[in-house]
């Protein structure tokens, strides 16, 4: 098995002349998907302060609203083990970019509509008062 990450007209050579090279005879199987970048640090780092905000605003602890938060919009995936169903919840860092996006705004609306709480963006014109309030609880 080889694995590819296209980003050159010369890296999409390389893969043709590798299929090309594939003996006759057998059957393959070939994937090819867009790449998308892992969720960025920044938007780790913000999850996090509004997990704080979350967890100061409410009195609950902040692990436990950053699992009902997964839970709520991510959800528990099963994985077969040894013949058996388990489940456990993803972890923010398998997801890209933009499925972290998706899962913020989730979380921002939620907050907002269900909580009355208002979770700023960095573009924002309070969001330096808000990081410097929360910064220090991540």
């Amino acid at each position: 098995m080889k694995d590819f990450r296209i980003t050159t007209p010369k890296d999409k050579e390389a893969v043709k002349a590798y299929l090309d090279r594939l003996p006759d005879g057998k059957r393959y199987d070939v994937v090819v998907k867009l790449h998308r970048e892992k969720r960025t640090l920044s938007q780790n780092n913000l999850f996090h302060l509004w997990c704080s905000c979350i967890a100061d605003e409410t009195g609950e602890d902040k692990a436990r609203i950053k699992k009902l938060l997964k839970e709520m919009f991510l959800g528990y995936k099963e994985y077969g083990l040894f013949g058996h169903k388990t489940f456990s919840l993803p972890s923010t860092s398998a997801l890209d970019t933009k499925q972290m996006s998706e899962f913020m705004n989730k979380v921002q609306v939620w907050a907002s509509a269900e909580m009355g709480i208002l979770l700023p963006v960095p573009e924002d014109e309070f969001f330096y008062q808000f990081e410097e309030q929360y910064k220090n609880r991540i």
